[in-house]
């Protein structure tokens, strides 16, 4: 708290109002199943952005990240800015415009941020920005009253519009909402959101980054919804929740391997999300933890996102093998996010939590091995 807010004080000459935060995502199940309209369990994460914040009484937000370049952006103006696309600024430009549209107000202010998310490694650094971003608005220009789903959808549409990632809103909703939350997206415009209880004290939550970056790696990710939009169509339906899997199997000779292999998973992950659901409600441990290593083995034989092509060393799936090993196939882990590269999430038992965050660091790097909590709450002030 102090480094903020004495750096808010050396960069901008006066003291900060408030300090905000906001954390990143992990995703306990789930796995490429949001764009189409499936089942997702997520979890808020401790893992944070947070800033120190004041208003300016101008009508520009002013940015510094730390370790990032400035950036200084024009209210009056909120086209799309081309030269700014995959920056913080157009997200800043873009959750502006997408508030300003939709009735709410607008207001300058000066931000100090600084993160300990991993940056491109699936557990949402842009989507915790944005809802920050977002948090920012709504405290200080709109008291407080902006619904969470209306700051969820500023952000992915600043996302998809402005920075240049067509994004669903899992990443949004997963920071955004707080606690451990299941995600129905059917109505994909209005998913639905119920949050669900976390009742194993003796699991632990570890993310591993691998060091890959998923910044390289749109085209692998655009192929998984197109081979299940493919599936979907070839079956009469615009996406794969309108089917079933009945339907899959009476279509199977219509699809390539990875067609259907990947539609597989899309059937199988959503009701791997019903049975962790009904496990963490009748406290089964033993249920939980079996849904999550399913998981796993289906992104591995089935969604194939485990790494890229055929380079094992330093990818997710040697993470997973390797974290298994060490927790004697006790725990749990499986892939976080978009997958091929990044990192993933394990579930370690009180027993191998010493041995594991050593282990995994040693062959990561501690910076990479992280306990991480459920984060109560989505975007707020700190202070």
């Amino acid at each position: 708290m102090e480094h903020l807010y004495q750096k808010f004080l050396k960069l901008f000459n006066r003291e900060a109002e408030h300090i905000f935060s906001c954390g990143g995502r992990f995703e306990i199940l789930g796995n490429h199943t949001d764009h189409n309209h499936g089942l997702c369990l997520a979890a808020t994460c401790s893992l944070a952005i947070t800033a120190s914040v004041g208003r300016n009484n101008t009508n520009t937000v002013s940015v510094v990240s730390e370790g990032y370049k400035p950036s200084i952006i024009d209210l009056n103006d909120l086209e799309p800015h081309k030269e700014e696309s995959f920056s913080s600024a157009s997200l800043v430009r873009g959750i502006a415009r997408y508030l300003k549209d939709n009735g709410y107000n607008i207001g300058g202010f000066d931000v100090f941020s600084t993160s300990t998310i991993f940056p491109g490694a699936g557990v949402s650094s842009s989507a915790a920005f944005e809802l920050l971003i977002g948090e920012i608005f709504n405290a200080l220009y709109n008291n407080d009253s902006i619904d969470k789903m209306v700051l969820c959808k500023g952000g992915q549409w600043a996302e998809n519009n402005y920075f240049g990632k067509k994004s669903g809103l899992l990443d949004q909703i997963g920071v955004g909402y707080g606690n451990i939350v299941k995600i129905d997206f059917e109505d994909i415009k209005n998913p639905q959101v119920e949050e669900i209880e976390f009742p194993f004290k003796d699991l632990h939550f570890v993310i591993v980054n691998t060091g890959g970056s998923h910044a390289e790696l749109s085209d692998l990710y655009s192929a998984i919804p197109l081979d299940m939009y493919n599936t979907a169509k070839k079956m009469g339906h615009s996406f794969l929740r309108e089917g079933s899997l009945t339907e899959l199997e009476a279509h199977k000779n219509e699809l390539s391997e990875i067609e259907y292999s990947r539609s597989l998973h899309f059937y199988h992950e959503n009701e791997r999300v019903r049975q962790a659901i009904k496990a963490l409600n009748n406290k089964d441990e033993k249920g939980f933890l079996d849904a999550i290593n399913a998981s796993r083995e289906s992104s591995t034989k089935y969604l194939k996102n485990m790494m890229v092509e055929d380079n094992y060393k330093g990818s997710p799936l040697e993470a997973t093998d390797l974290a298994m090993k060490i927790m004697e196939g006790k725990g749990a882990c499986k892939i976080n996010g978009g997958g091929f590269a990044g990192s993933i999430i394990c579930v370690v038992p009180d027993k191998y939590l010493e041995t594991f965050m050593a282990k995994m660091g040693k062959k990561y790097s501690l910076k990479n091995v992280k306990e991480v909590y459920v984060r109560e709450k989505g975007p707020l002030i700190e202070q």
